[in-house]
């Protein structure tokens, strides 16, 4: 078993559990299904390809809310081609958000996950294709873990400074899978079963929260979560 850890941060992102015709909202962190969406177009996964997103749906999902954002909204105006007025709708998007997310399951799958996004089959995207990531989300891959929020709860904080400095004693969250039978637990509809365009399909999987104690006053919790690009341009 291996946990791969990523770090989603960006001027806008989207995270979407349901969209109802005009009105197209976003959850207040990345859901599963946006994730593995993420790792999906990174492999260049066919989104008719449901044996191959069962697989990436198996992976155990937890997320930490490093930097919660603002929610933003947009009234979205668009035409066809030929000059014809689409729906009016409203968008709601995540400005200046950012958030670590960590996946657990086979070393090999993880592995092979760590290779596609370093050298992705198509452009990465937060939860919409018009939302890229301020930087590459490959943070870091850990041999041997097999509890992603374990593995959460000891990574830096990887808010931007200027965060960090405003809002010091910031107590993260996590959202992570849990039994069904946990009392905690509450059902998010965002596991995808089927991505094929017309059909998408999601079922409900059960999720707890967790809050992190708020970082020592007198000790920086996390270095500038662009440093990582640093490495990655090497």
């Amino acid at each position: 078993m291996s946990v791969l850890v990523l770090v989603l941060a960006g001027p806008l992102q989207s995270w979407g559990a349901a969209a109802q015709h005009t009105h197209r909202d976003t959850q207040p962190h990345p859901t599963k299904s946006g994730v593995i969406g993420l790792l999906g177009c990174a492999a260049g996964l066919d989104r008719t390809d449901t044996a191959g997103l069962a697989e990436l749906a198996s992976l155990t999902y937890a997320v930490r809310t490093d930097q919660p954002g603002t929610r933003l909204r947009d009234f979205h105006t668009t035409h066809t081609r030929d000059g014809r007025p689409m729906p009016l709708s409203n968008r709601f998007y995540l400005a200046d958000a950012a958030f670590t997310a960590a996946l657990a399951g086979p070393a090999p799958l993880i592995d092979r996950l760590q290779h596609t996004l370093r050298n992705p089959a198509h452009p990465l995207f937060l939860g919409r294709r018009s939302c890229p990531p301020a930087r590459h989300p490959l943070h870091s891959v850990h041999p041997g873990a097999t509890d992603p929020v374990e593995v959460l709860t000891t990574l830096p904080w990887q808010a931007a400074p200027w965060y960090q400095q405003a809002h010091p004693r910031h107590r993260m969250t996590i959202h992570h899978d849990t039994r069904p039978t946990n009392p905690a637990a509450r059902l998010h509809h965002d596991h995808p079963a089927d991505f094929t365009p017309g059909h998408r399909r999601h079922t409900a999987r059960a999720v707890a929260t967790l809050t992190l104690p708020a970082p020592r006053p007198d000790r920086p919790d996390g270095p500038d979560f662009f440093d990582a690009l640093d490495d990655w341009t090497k």
